[in-house]
């Protein structure tokens, strides 16, 4: 229960800087907040398929020196 608390808080955080940072977009842009949200959703969509047509258990967070990320 306690960690349901600590994700539910975390997320509505997180949605609320994204939230921000979207209506910050979307005025220096010029657009309704709502067009500003459909793009980001699109991107989000988007960038998760290259993520999952990628070749990623090895690959993804290696450099050029074959060091990665655990």
């Amino acid at each position: 229960m306690e960690f349901e608390e600590e994700d539910s808080f975390t997320a509505n955080s997180e949605l609320r800087y994204i939230t921000l940072e979207l209506m910050r977009l979307a005025e220096k842009r010029n657009i309704p907040f709502e067009q500003m949200a459909e793009e980001y959703i699109q991107n989000t969509f988007h960038l998760k398929k290259l993520i999952e047509e990628r070749d990623l258990p090895e690959k993804a967070f290696k450099n050029k020196n074959g060091i990665g990320y655990p």
